[in-house]
């Protein structure tokens, strides 16, 4: 579903025709256009969507998140600046309450003053059988900042992890070296917590960054990136911690 550039004024205006939604269901996410995510969305401090969503998106960034008995539209209106509605009850159909024209993303999820809306792709299960090997502990050389590291893959199945140890209050970026690789990666990155640090781009997470760092290991699985043709070969990726 391919959506223009629209005003959220706009975008509730078509809601209300129903143009913007799908059909009432029990469950939003069983009749709704899209692939599953991870999600959360978080209205005046209150939590109304947590685990599975539908996320449906447009080539602007544009994007709808469907829960089974919530869902919000997040409309780009310039470059880095959103605006976001949704159905505010769960016998509502519509887009119809505005949540703010204020979102700007931070730290893997759109915040404004009165809503926060975050979505993740979904990390695969892993086949069993296949165990992971131990990981490789990244070691920048004395006096640098980053370092280049570089590993192998050979489908869809395989993975290589990575730990590296900051301090509090940093900033980590890790990216893809494309001339260095013989197909595209997607990155994850977990933090000493357990959480997922990644961002909320959705495309192949060939690059990542964390601000701030908490203090301790994080964990970097690098695998093929599914949204493209699976590959065999080498990969390079760069890690700068500041």
């Amino acid at each position: 579903m391919e959506m223009k550039l629209l005003s959220v004024a706009a975008l509730l205006a078509a809601s209300l025709f129903g143009q913007a939604t799908v059909a009432h269901a029990e469950d939003w996410r069983k009749e709704a256009e899209g692939r599953e995510v991870d999600c959360s969305l978080k209205v005046k401090g209150k939590t109304y969507l947590k685990g599975t969503c539908i996320y449906d998106a447009d080539k602007d960034g544009s994007f709808r998140l469907f829960g089974d008995k919530y869902f919000v539209y997040l409309n780009m209106l310039e470059k880095g600046v959103a605006g976001a509605s949704w159905n505010g009850t769960e016998q509502a159909s519509h887009a119809q309450e505005l949540l703010g024209e204020d979102f700007k993303l931070k730290g893997g999820c759109w915040v404004g003053k009165n809503a926060e809306i975050c979505a993740w792709d979904k990390k695969e299960a892993k086949p069993k059988g296949k165990a992971s090997a131990a990981p490789t502990r990244i070691k920048f050389a004395k006096g640098a900042s980053s370092a280049v590291v570089t590993g192998k893959l050979a489908d869809f199945d395989g993975e290589q992890n990575y730990l590296i140890g900051v301090g509090k209050g940093q900033t980590m970026t890790v990216e893809q070296l494309d001339k260095k690789s013989d197909g595209s990666v997607s990155i994850y990155i977990t933090d000493p917590k357990g959480e997922n640090a990644n961002d909320m781009d959705l495309s192949c997470h060939s690059n990542a960054k964390v601000k701030p760092t908490i203090a301790g290991d994080y964990k970097i699985q690098v695998v093929e990136c599914k949204k493209a043709d699976p590959w065999k070969g080498k990969f390079a990726f760069k890690i700068t911690v500041k």
